[in-house]
């Protein structure tokens, strides 16, 4: 009897520099690697960095199906920018979500998740896109908050926490500001 082909990949060279580069056991690289592996056998055994579409990641890892932010978490996991992911990405983004991840660490991912616009600043705009993400009900824009609601929203939390004066929040500010949040941690987790 021959050894399974997840395993055959995951060699236990490659199972100690997963390890050693997340946040995650040789337990859980192990599961994922057998959840990568099933979307299509042929394609990962012939090509280990093989990159799958968006779709066929959200059909195996569910987690991701009703994320408002789904596409965010794509774009920034994505190592190639290209709305796939090898098994590699996937190790970082479950890395970031996993329970291990220290809080700063978190927060970097979170800053560059909330940067919608990718200007390395968290703005009204890109305050009044998260809100319009956390409270909408489905795709019916009717169902959101009025842009002046949000804008009044964005307003006080950049008042609020006016470090720097720049009109936005950066990524140092965003890692200290949720550092003295202690749910953050608890909250930007989903289970493997």
């Amino acid at each position: 009897m021959g050894s399974s082909p997840t395993k055959q990949l995951l060699t236990e060279d490659l199972l100690e520099d997963y390890t050693s580069l997340t946040y995650l056991t040789k337990g859980e690289i192990y599961h994922l690697m057998k959840k990568f592996h099933s979307i299509d056998p042929e394609k990962v055994n012939a090509n280990f960095s093989h990159r799958f579409s968006r779709q066929e990641i959200i059909n195996k890892f569910e987690v991701l199906k009703n994320n408002p932010f789904q596409d965010r978490l794509f774009r920034v996991f994505s190592s190639e920018n290209d709305n796939r992911f090898s098994f590699e990405d996937i190790l970082d983004l479950c890395s970031a979500m996993s329970a291990a991840c220290p809080s700063h660490v978190k927060a970097a991912w979170a800053f560059r998740i909330f940067d919608i616009d990718e200007d390395n600043q968290i703005n009204a705009t890109d305050i009044c896109q998260i809100v319009d993400r956390l409270t909408r009900y489905s795709d019916n824009r009717n169902d959101s908050l009025d842009r002046d609601s949000k804008m009044k929203i964005a307003n006080i939390i950049l008042e609020e926490i006016k470090l720097d004066f720049t009109g936005g929040i950066g990524l140092s500010e965003f890692v200290f500001i949720l550092s003295r949040i202690p749910e953050f941690s608890s909250s930007v987790y989903f289970r493997i």
